[in-house]
């Protein structure tokens, strides 16, 4: 069962600290959607702007390679180098081409390197900076796709420089082969300029958030700032998310009609969400402080109410487990203080009340039991004293002898204040003395059998409870069975059943277990039958309600105060249900079946009680020592 405080506690938790986190989790997750949209935008636009540079960047190449190939200057002082016969005029050839190349290099301020290829072989090689190598030895072939479109600007597949010989990273490579009319001895111009916008993309300037790729026709990476694990299979399919290694990129590709090369963007996902993953992480020890806090709010809040109730609710168990001495202690909080007041004074009535109950309850028990003691009718005692006259002068001396224990056994047993209960093989002894007493005032008129189930014998039973249902089959079950000349029978059987679930025996009032203890899961049923006069449905149920408690069995006993014979034998069985419902409680008591002509039955259901062994020399009484 759940605390007040953890109730509080629970709720919190429930209805604030619980939608918060889910609150702050879905706004991160809206947040970082919202950001990744955002970034697949922007990436968009840098791929756009930076296809663009990189457009500008190869026109401007081109042009000058194309303004290189159509320099009829520069051609007529290849002409003459190429057909120099001497090592003189030739290098008036070179000085007159170095000398066209660098107002060209001078005219666009970049720096790189030119490469002249001859009809005849052999080519011709210029640099304005010390870091590009000589490329002296390559083929025209290097070319590529100049060779076959002669007299269109080319761009190579490379950014690396031709033949790998270069030592810059980024180098664009243009390569035009004029038409076979226009140059004589001019194979193929070939141009290298650096691009310091590459060498920037290719360090990660694409951008703050983005790393970037360029891919060549080949499919293969010209430049790059992403991991080698992303680019080594060449670009992506489509645009969308990329995983490598634990790690997820926002991918955008973007192709270059122009040039057929094709522009990849890349964002880190987990850097561009790491600050708002910081955030929550921050948000998640805020959560738990604000929720410890709370916990130790409840705590200190709810103990001045909690303990109170607490105090009241072992109180009040207390109470229900029947001890009725406990009190509550006031508090300082005025509604507990009402509350606690009202349940002492509640306490302190019902344990009034009850200690009347118990003191009328025995009251009415001793009376009843002296009322039953001394109930013995009157006539019956001066008719057996009037047969043992009569005996006394027409018998001899023992059947008077026998008489006399008879009746000495049963005003012994009725007078008897030995206590309550006792053995039912007691009783039937008793029992049995009755019966003879009652076989000299009405002669052989009935027979009576006994039928004891082994072990029954020694169980106990109330005192003198079998005598006045006996009577009743005698007198009220037999009476007139003198004229139609049959003896009546009557039997009393006794056995061993289930005890029922609600028929846990009860202490009676002012009495203990002492002395006596249960055997666990029986009852004792005993039964009484006759094949008498019977009673019908009317009678029978006066017969069980007089058995009740309430208005008409009262009304029942007065009238038998009142000498109403009639309804005598109603109140004998009154009174031994009564003696076993105050002695033992419900459901134990007595049911009576009959029929007119058939006869009676009485069933007592009665708790299975035997003598309790006396403790051994250690003090241990008999069910600790059947535990041991």
């Amino acid at each position: 069962m759940v605390s007040l405080s953890r109730r509080f506690t629970l709720a919190f938790l429930l209805i604030v600290a619980l939608p918060s986190l889910v609150v702050s989790i879905i706004l991160s997750t809206l947040y970082l959607s919202a950001l990744y949209s955002t970034v697949e935008r922007q990436s968009e636009a840098t791929a756009r702007e930076i296809a663009r540079n990189i457009q500008n960047e190869t026109d401007s190449v081109s042009l000058l390679a194309a303004a290189l190939v159509h320099d009829s200057t520069l051609r007529s002082f290849v002409d003459q180098y190429a057909r120099a016969s001497g090592s003189a005029a030739r290098l008036v050839a070179a000085e007159a081409i170095d000398a066209k190349l660098v107002s060209f290099f001078d005219y666009t301020s970049r720096i790189g390197a030119v490469v002249l290829f001859f009809k005849r072989g052999g080519d011709y090689y210029y640099s304005n900076y010390p870091n590009l190598r000589n490329l002296d030895g390559l083929g025209l072939e290097v070319c590529g796709g100049a060779l076959r479109d002669r007299g269109k600007v080319y761009l190579l597949d490379t950014l690396s420089g031709v033949g790998g010989s270069v030592g810059e990273k980024s180098l664009l490579s243009v390569a035009v082969c004029p038409d076979r009319r226009e140059g004589a001895e001019l194979a193929a111009i070939l141009v290298m300029f650096r691009s310091p916008y590459l060498d920037d993309l290719a360090a990660g300037g694409g951008g703050a958030a983005f790393d970037a790729a360029v891919f060549g026709r080949s499919g293969k990476a010209l430049l790059s700032s992403l991991p080698p694990e992303l680019t080594s299979g060449g670009p992506p399919s489509r645009s969308g998310e990329l995983r490598s290694k634990g790690r997820a990129w926002l991918a955008t590709l973007w192709p270059m009609d122009s040039t057929g090369w094709t522009i990849l963007l890349a964002a880190d996902k987990t850097a561009l969400s790491s600050r708002i993953t910081r955030y929550q992480w921050y948000l998640y020890p805020a959560l738990a402080l604000l929720a410890l806090l709370f916990f130790a709010y409840v705590e200190v809040f709810f103990a001045r109410i909690a303990a109170p109730v607490r105090d009241l609710t072992r109180s009040m168990r207390i109470v229900g487990s029947g001890d009725y001495t406990v009190r509550a202690s006031p508090r300082g909080i005025a509604e507990f203080s009402a509350l606690t007041n009202g349940f002492n004074s509640m306490v302190e009535e019902i344990d009034g009340l009850l200690a009347e109950r118990e003191r009328l309850s025995r009251e009415r028990l001793t009376a009843e039991l002296d009322a039953l003691r001394y109930q013995i009718n009157p006539h019956f005692v001066a008719n057996t004293l009037n047969s043992i006259r009569l005996m006394a002068l027409a018998a001899r001396a023992e059947p008077i002898a026998l008489m006399t224990r008879d009746l000495m056994r049963v005003l012994a047993d009725s007078y008897a204040e030995a206590g309550a209960l006792v053995e039912l093989g007691r009783e039937m002894q008793s029992l049995a003395s009755y019966i003879g007493i009652m076989k000299v005032r009405f002669g052989e008129l009935f027979d009576v059998s006994t039928e004891l189930e082994e072990g029954t014998e020694s169980l106990l039973v109330l005192r003198m409870i079998l005598q006045p249902i006996v009577e009743n089959s005698i007198l009220h079950g037999f009476a007139g069975r003198e004229a139609v000349g049959r003896r009546g029978r009557i039997e009393v059987r006794s056995r061993l059943i289930a005890r029922p679930d609600s028929a846990t025996p009860r202490l009676g009032p002012d009495r203990s277990d002492e002395g006596r203890e249960p055997l666990p899961d029986y009852a004792l049923a005993i039964e009484v039958r006759d094949d008498g006069s019977g009673m019908g449905e009317e009678r029978l149920k006066e017969v069980l309600d007089g058995c009740r408690d309430g208005a008409a069995a009262r009304a029942e006993e007065r009238l038998v105060a009142a000498g109403r014979d009639d309804v005598a034998h109603r109140v004998g069985l009154a009174n031994v249900a009564k003696r076993i419902r105050l002695e033992f409680g419900e459901p134990y008591g007595l049911a009576v079946e009959s029929e007119p002509g058939e006869g009676a039955c009485v069933r007592l259901l009665l708790p299975a009680l035997r003598r309790a062994k006396p403790p051994d020399a250690a003090g241990r009484p008999a069910a600790e020592r059947a535990d041991a």
